[in-house]
């Protein structure tokens, strides 16, 4: 009866809130200590043990919208790469939109790989920096195999003409050590036209190739891994890329947009220690990140293209993102300077350096910058946390400000717990439980009411009328268990489509976003119809109820007419479709027969 439903969606919510605790990875707490936490060098007054590097992701070349990134894409190449002069830069992915106006069909263009090679070619970057590009999923929209003639990633990307491999590992060497940048790519193959390549997906010789990359890395000062899809993102057995990830320092990525603007500092800190940061997309917002290495303290800093002066303050670094087994935290506190980077294409005029709330006085610039300096006693600030702002203007009347908490004893501060769930949760075996657990409790609620021949049951009403009621239960049924429908995945390339996964060309990729479509239809169409069929079949409801339960149905059924006409597989995913197409005209034959029910 309804106690045994109640208590089957009980458990199956308890499970649920379990399992998401499991994906999700909390902070550390105990942490061991660098092995070079107290030994020098100690950052201090010259220009020694430092080398910074820039990020851009998500430029979205489109000839769909006349090319809008192009232009800003072309300055960061030129102006903003000459003015800061990073040893390296990288463009974590998505560097073309591959998407047609109508926003439904996707495929790449040859056009906007054009733009992006026009861009490198014009401005000569390629040869000022270490230029470093990966894949993202839009560069990966219908590629049928990675030899394709439509994977133009292999004809215009320089790292590929370098390394001629989508990963990589890239070694920057210097006089005061070594550092490994290397280059994740978890694009699908193949790759599937939008949307289901919005997770990555590797494959255990793709971990196992990763691995080989890393290893070499282990006696380097840092290791940094940069990816277009955040870690959460990324299909694949999670314990072996936690692992893998776990080697580096930090791992930087994209993709995500900030949810849109909705979470704009979308950064995590694993459970071995290790940061996650995912920057903004360049194509609307126009940022960049500084990423900086200071005596082996990493520090970074997001901006927006032409917003000058860019400042960071590398030391004390912003104890947000301390890292005590990954980097020599303690060298804060023998530290005899405060050390800060300021970048702009005027010259720079003044650096004023506040502590909490006190003007201290004036950095000043080492061979003339773009690194400034002030003596300080990290002494007077070795308990709690403390604040420092500095304020710097350049000739052009420009002036920015920036502030920080800093902890000279090296103890981290906690990252906020909204924007850091969104790179610790493991999602898509989060979204694989939440769809399980509610199509089951749907599909057992209803196996139940039939074997208990809906006596005391809310749905006898629905159970009574066999010729509604298994009709609905054997789709309810094959929406969990079989293909949803058959369509055209990439061109001329037909494939199958069902909630555990896509077969497409004797690949099987395993289900992500499926489960989320899959979960959206359960809660949205399934679960509003199971009621509304069986208010339709009581006789004990009001007009004013009934009205309710007619508009509800109206919504659902424009709601899933909406999502069939924006099915980017063409024709076939409409007319072979259990999962897609068919559920309408079931519905309404449902409703039908519920509204004229046998005597």
């Amino acid at each position: 009866g309804r106690y045994a439903v109640a208590v089957i969606c009980s458990i199956c919510a308890s499970w649920l809130i379990i399992f998401w605790l499991e994906c999700y990875q909390f902070e550390p707490s105990n942490i061991r200590e660098h092995p070079h936490d107290d030994l020098p060098p100690f950052p201090a007054l010259s220009m020694d043990n430092m080398f910074w590097a820039l990020q851009v992701s998500d430029v979205h070349l489109s000839i769909a919208d006349g090319f809008v990134s192009a232009k800003p894409f072309h300055a960061f190449c030129s102006e903003t790469v000459s003015v800061v002069r990073p040893s390296l830069v990288m463009l974590t992915g998505d560097i073309t939109h591959a998407k047609f106006a109508n926003d439904i069909d996707s495929k790449q263009r040859e056009e906007e790989w054009k733009v992006y090679d026009d861009i490198l070619k014009q401005t000569n970057v390629v040869e000022k920096v270490s230029w470093l590009d990966i894949r993202g999923n839009h560069d990966n929209f219908d590629v049928p195999s990675l030899t394709d003639a439509s994977n133009h990633f292999r004809k215009i990307s320089p790292s590929w003409k370098d390394y001629k491999s989508y990963s990589y590992r890239y070694v920057h060497t210097t006089p005061y050590g070594t550092y490994s940048f290397i280059s994740l790519d978890a694009c699908p193959s193949p790759g599937l036209r939008r949307p289901y390549n919005f997770f990555g997906f590797l494959r255990n010789e793709e971990i196992m190739f990763l691995r080989s990359l890393v290893e070499p890395a282990a006696e380097d000062n840092h290791t940094l891994w940069f990816s277009h899809y955040p870690s959460s993102i990324i299909t694949t057995d999670h314990h072996q890329l936690s692992k893998l990830l776990g080697t580096a320092t930090v791992h930087v990525c994209g993709h995500l947009h900030t949810l849109g603007g909705f979470v704009t500092h979308m950064y995590g800190k694993h459970r071995d220690g290790h940061l996650e940061l995912e920057l903004g997309d360049f194509r609307f917002t126009q940022t960049y990140r500084l990423l900086v290495f200071d005596h082996d303290l990493f520090s970074f800093t997001d901006a927006k293209l032409d917003q000058w002066p860019l400042v960071h303050i590398a030391n004390p670094k912003d104890a947000r993102f301390l890292i005590p087994s990954r980097e020599p935290v303690g060298r804060i506190k023998h530290s005899s300077a405060i050390r800060i980077l300021a970048f702009s294409p005027h010259r720079i005029v003044s650096v004023e350096v506040w502590l909490n709330g006190k003007l201290v006085s004036m950095a000043t610039p080492v061979n003339g910058g773009p690194l400034f300096v002030l003596p300080w006693q990290p002494d007077l600030y070795i308990k709690g946390t403390h604040s420092i702002l500095v304020n710097v203007k350049d000739s052009a009347g420009q002036e920015t400000n920036v502030s920080q908490t800093f902890s000279a004893s090296g103890d981290p501060v906690e990252l906020q717990f909204f924007p850091s769930l969104f790179i610790l949760t493991h999602f898509q075996p989060l979204m694989k439980a939440s769809f399980l657990c509610v199509w089951l409790s749907l599909a057992s609620c209803l196996v139940l009411t039939a074997i208990t021949k809906g006596s005391h049951s809310y749905f006898a009403p629905l159970v009574r009328c066999k010729r509604v009621f298994y009709p609905f239960l054997m789709y309810v049924l094959w929406y969990g268990i079989g293909p949803w429908y058959v369509g055209e995945l990439m061109t001329g390339h037909l494939g199958v489509v069902g909630v555990h996964g896509i077969i497409v060309e004797g690949h099987f990729l395993p289900g992500s976003i499926t489960y989320l479509h899959g979960l959206t239809h359960v809660v949205l169409f399934q679960l509003p119809l199971t009621f509304y069929l069986n208010h339709l079949l009581s006789n004990q409801h009001t007009k004013m109820f009934s009205w309710i339960w007619h508009c509800v149905y109206v919504v659902m059924v424009t709601l899933l007419v909406r999502s069939i006409y924006a099915s980017p597989y063409g024709p076939l995913s409409v007319l072979i479709s259990p999962g897609l197409a068919w559920p309408l005209p079931l519905s309404l034959a449902l409703v039908y027969a519920s509204y004229r029910p046998p005597k």
